[in-house]
């Protein structure tokens, strides 16, 4: 008896779904990053308006100033969805760890000198509350925005900024030989060290802003702009200098990190400034108040440079080349 087994192939009815072929008018195969983000977000039939604000519904682009004819122009260059996002950080923390794990077997921290040690507390320890600022402004961002392009990036960027908290902490930890008490002091100069209440000022009125964009202007664009590029990278090669290149081995994370995420936050800015003069307007306005309250604060806390003026307007410098690439010319 012979047997014949043919190869039968069965063409799909369609080959996306409804939603995206309603967008694009062409049945035709999306990526995941597509499927996950285009119209996502709930349009109609809500039961209620928002108890705590009745003159808005529950998603609202009325929320902001900016203006947007289509809320899902504002895509991710770096395609985040759930399983891209998770597989992307796993693999840059297993990175991490092996620093971590250089450093602490080999029992590094006791070759660093007390005193760069004592400004590694000093400088570096605060930063897990700008951190945590930081997560609450973008969960805020993520509560007001409109359109799952913006919400579910800026919702990894907010888990993003608790991870920096808590990549500094374990950093502290190592560095001290776990003493717990460098965590209370760093604390207790977010709340009390008169270098710091400049920016714990800046970071404790943006908890205020409710314009969503306002709000992801002041944070992610401006302050973080200053202070990751100074308070992370230039303390690191301030202490480079010194012959001490252990400290930045264990922030080199926060660094890569930083280059990834200005691709995402440079590319929702130009969109919004390309798509009206309004909106670039109200960008420039915006970007321009932040400036000046940032790098008034940051003359305070870059004393452990000797040439501070200049490194806050490198800094300044450096985001400004940004906003002209991105449209914004200040």
């Amino acid at each position: 008896m012979e047997l014949n087994i043919a190869n039968i192939e069965i063409e799909p009815k369609r080959h996306t779904f409804g939603h995206i072929i309603e967008r694009f008018g062409e049945d035709r195969p999306a990526s995941r990053y597509e499927e996950a983000m285009y119209d996502a977000q709930p349009t109609e039939s809500f039961h209620y308006r928002p108890q705590w604000e009745p003159e808005f519904e529950i998603y609202d682009k009325n929320r902001t100033q900016i203006k947007m004819e289509d809320w899902y122009d504002l895509l991710d260059p770096r395609k985040f969805h759930y399983m891209s996002y998770v597989s992307t950080r796993a693999s840059q923390n297993s990175a991490n760890e092996q620093s971590f794990d250089f450093v602490g077997k080999r029992e590094l921290a006791q070759f660093i000198q007390p005193e760069h040690l004592n400004k590694v507390f000093e400088y570096l320890t605060p930063l897990r509350h700008y951190e945590y600022g930081a997560n609450m402004n973008n969960l805020a961002i993520v509560d007001r925005v409109y359109g799952t392009a913006m919400m579910s990036a800026c919702l990894f960027h907010a888990e993003d900024r608790l991870g920096m908290a808590q990549h500094i902490t374990k950093m502290i930890l190592l560095l001290s030989n776990n003493e717990v008490s460098k965590l209370d002091e760093g604390k207790e100069n977010w709340l009390s060290s008169s270098k710091w209440q400049g920016l714990r000022k800046a970071v404790e009125d943006s908890f205020i802003v409710k314009d969503p964009i306002r709000l992801f202007v002041k944070q992610n664009v401006v302050f973080d702009s200053f202070v990751i590029p100074l308070m992370v990278n230039e303390f690191s090669k301030e202490l480079f200098k010194e012959n001490e290149s252990t400290v930045a081995m264990l922030t080199e994370f926060i660094t890569s990190w930083y280059e990834e995420t200005i691709k995402w936050i440079d590319n929702v800015i130009q969109v919004m400034a390309k798509e009206s003069d309004e909106n670039k307007e109200l960008l420039k306005t915006w970007i321009e108040e932040d400036i000046s309250i940032i790098e008034k604060v940051m003359e305070d806390l870059t004393t452990f440079s000797e040439s501070k003026e200049n490194l806050i307007l490198e800094v300044k410098e450096s985001l400004l080349q940004r906003l002209a690439k991105s449209g914004i010319n200040l």
